[in-house]
């Protein structure tokens, strides 16, 4: 052994060892600079992922997930629930679990019907099929279940100026049947509106004027939607599972911990009036009941008579509720900086009938970002904060699966919820881009847009794709993209109405609104194919987008989110208020002047809030904890607008900035406290000069909240 170590001795002379040092200081020096070469050229996640999204991968998604029906309660939507659930396992996220409800569903039978009234009447309408399929009936869910007798009146499109219109013709509505087309505003607005002045039911159809061949051909000639069609959807207000309204849907008894109301509990809060949908192949013989000699229609109204009718109708309708299953899938991928701060995105799974547009066409753009990342994901990538995918189940009969969700998760996403993107549907047209988002989000939106390709020349990104359509099909010359507000309408809304997280929903869409074939059964993928997006790009450009916008939210080290563009905003809307109702303030003697100066206030404090976090540096931060405050300042910013008592009479929606008008929950409307506060007055300030007082308060905490001083004065 002494030996041994006398010629180890003997070989590691100390010209010999400062040879080897030497050599082994290069071997590291040149280790480290082909590191870090690697780490700069190494290419960023999210372009990885925009490389990797597939117009192909999400073209066949849209086939299998359209190919049959698959409503909400239905074994095919649990199927394709679990098929989601799968893929997600398989791309390696970190968690993945149903998350089930049980919720009032509303479903049609057979004993609905119109008629001649009287015992041996002839059937004027009954809902059914032609053919074999599985296709679900066309229904109304949520109407309430009666057989009333009644003349028609032809009230247009129901909206309440529509109404108020009969009335000033001296159309009396009392007790009357209404023959109202789709479209301009919520369906259910519609019933709400004419039980309000009296009429006892409704019938809805889609006109040829509006979506059907007074447009072009029909299809599938072209992309307009055919006398037979019917559109589906739900007229109820209440969103969310009505019988367990403001709380979530656990089990069918108490043993399980759940109570559902139902009888007149139930009735309290469920539409008023019967509401059936039919072809225009059917109502024309129902307007032709109306005779000529009755007023002819106010210009925009279409070639009809007003009515009354005649003879009178029976209306009929009758839906089975029914407590069914509601699977959420939720699929989490960890953070690993901040793993309690969540950024989720999602979609609903559910359809009427195939919903290739809606909501399929989002849901396979989603699923294909999911997969995008799915490589980044299994050699160990995780973002700065944690991402959540979700599968919402039961939108269709009334954003069911994700306001459970938000009911039963409401303190965790309170506190840890950074943001929530929505894709209802990707492209139902490929003329425009629609965006909705809470202000807070709009340079997000811009810098993301302007980084993703256009789908379409001579717009050479996105961001001039947007702004440039504007010009293009409606002549507006904005100087910057049009950024809608959000209230309702998707699965946002119980994230933003009663949590107060913000949202964004984006859509290629057509450039006369809503596709022709909506909720109806012409939506399917040989439709979508056709004479939506051909070659499936414009859905691949908003995957590109949408992910762009996931990953600057789970990753980027400040939230990108402004408190500027929002403060901006408010400015914008409070100075619209006061001039757009002038005389209605005055005379109210309603007194603005706080909430105008807060909003001011607001302003200045956004700019200097955003001054100091220029001034960041994490060289100054070894704790993190500045940098958590200042995201937690951003992120908590929409929080601060939530009234807990919720807006007069809707105690489900208590954002005070942004919520759907209350005579339609389809739009959007600023400051909704005070539009429908100022309406009711009728000479009584009280309730109006409440909602500006709650505002004014709101703008003062959330000026407060962004202030770098600690103060309770």
């Amino acid at each position: 052994m002494w030996d041994r170590l006398r010629y180890l001795r003997y070989l590691v002379t100390p010209k010999r060892l400062a040879l080897i040092l030497g050599g082994l200081a290069v071997v590291i020096a040149l280790i480290v600079v082909v590191a870090v070469m690697t780490k700069k050229d190494e290419q960023p996640v999210v372009d990885k992922v925009v490389n990797r999204i597939s117009s192909e991968e999400i073209e066949e998604n849209i086939k299998y997930f359209a190919k049959e029906p698959h409503p909400a309660g239905g074994q095919r939507n649990l199927d394709l629930g679990a098929e989601v659930k799968k893929r997600w396992e398989s791309y390696g996220f970190d968690e993945v679990f149903n998350n089930d409800y049980e919720v009032l569903l509303s479903l049609p039978t057979e004993e609905s019907y119109i008629k001649y009234n009287g015992t041996d009447g002839e059937i004027l309408y009954k809902p059914q099929n032609n053919d074999k399929s599985n296709i679900i009936p066309p229904f109304n869910a949520f109407s309430k279940n009666a057989r009333v007798k009644g003349q028609v009146v032809y009230v247009n499109y129901g909206r309440v100026e529509d109404l108020e219109k009969l009335v000033q013709l001296g159309v009396d509505l009392h007790d009357k049947i209404a023959i109202c087309r789709y479209g301009k505003i919520f369906r259910g607005s519609k019933a709400q509106n004419a039980h309000e002045k009296g009429m006892i039911g409704m019938i809805l159809y889609s006109d040829p004027a509006d979506s059907g061949s007074k447009r072009g051909k029909v299809y599938p000639e072209g992309q307009w939607l055919p006398d037979t069609g019917v559109q589906r959807g739900n007229v109820k207000s209440v969103k969310g599972d009505i019988s367990t309204h403001l709380y979530p849907s656990y089990g069918s008894n108490l043993a399980e911990g759940g109570y559902h109301a139902r009888g007149e509990e139930l009735a309290k809060i469920a539409p008023k009036i019967p509401v059936i949908p039919i072809p225009y192949n059917d109502v024309k013989g129902i307007h032709q009941l109306i005779d000529v000699s009755t007023p002819e229609t106010p210009d925009g109204w279409g070639n009809y008579r007003i009515g009354p009718s005649n003879a009178a109708i029976e209306l009929n309708v009758k839906n089975n509720d029914t407590l069914a299953r509601c699977r959420n899938i939720i699929g989490v991928i960890n953070g690993k900086v901040e793993p309690d701060r969540y950024v989720l995105i999602g979609v609903h799974r559910d359809a009427w009938i195939h919903g290739a547009v809606d909501p399929v066409s989002g849901m396979s753009t989603i699923l294909e970002i999911s997969r995008a990342l799915a490589d980044d994901l299994k050699k160990g990538w995780r973002p700065r904060r944690t991402i959540i995918f979700a599968s919402w189940d039961a939108e269709e009969p009334g954003i069911m699966g994700s306001f459970e969700f938000v009911e039963d998760f409401m303190v965790n996403l309170k506190h840890k919820a950074v943001a929530y993107i929505n894709m209802d549907s990707a492209a139902g047209g490929t003329q425009m881009l629609k965006m909705k988002s809470t202000p807070n989000m709009i340079s997000l939106l811009y810098k993301a847009a302007s980084e993703t390709d256009s789908p379409k020349l001579p717009y050479k990104n996105m961001y001039d794709f947007w702004i440039g359509t504007e010009k293009e099909y409606n002549d507006k010359d904005y100087e910057l993209p049009l950024v809608q507000l959000i209230g309702s309408g998707s699965d946002y809304t119980a994230f933003l109405q009663e949590v107060g997280v913000s949202c964004v929903d984006f859509a290629y869409k057509s450039n006369y609104g809503t596709y022709p074939t909506y909720h109806t059964q012409y939506d399917t993928y040989e439709w979508l194919s056709t004479f939506g997006d051909q070659n499936f790009t414009y859905h691949k450009y908003l995957g590109d987008f949408a992910a762009r916008t996931l990953l600057s939210l789970a990753d980027d080290e400040i939230l990108p989110l402004s408190a500027v563009d929002y403060a901006s905003k408010i400015k914008e809307l409070t100075t619209s208020l006061i001039e757009d109702n002038k005389s209605e303030i005055d005379d109210l003697n309603l007194d603005m002047s706080g909430m105008s100066t807060l909003t001011e206030e607001f302003v200045t404090a956004a700019k200097e809030f955003h001054e100091h976090v220029s001034t960041y540096s994490k060289d100054d931060d070894e704790s993190g904890l500045a940098l958590r405050n200042i995201n937690d300042k951003l992120m908590l910013m929409d929080r601060q607008f939530i009234h807990e008592q919720g807006l007069p009479g809707r105690p489900s929606f208590r954002h005070l900035i942004f919520a759907p008008s209350s005579t339609n929950t389809y739009a959007e409307s600023a400051f909704p406290g005070i539009g429908d506060e100022m309406k009711q007055a009728q000479g009584d300030p009280k309730a109006t000069q409440k909602q500006i007082g709650l505002i004014t308060a709101k703008l003062e905490a959330v000026t407060r909240s962004i202030s770098n001083e600690v103060s309770f004065n």
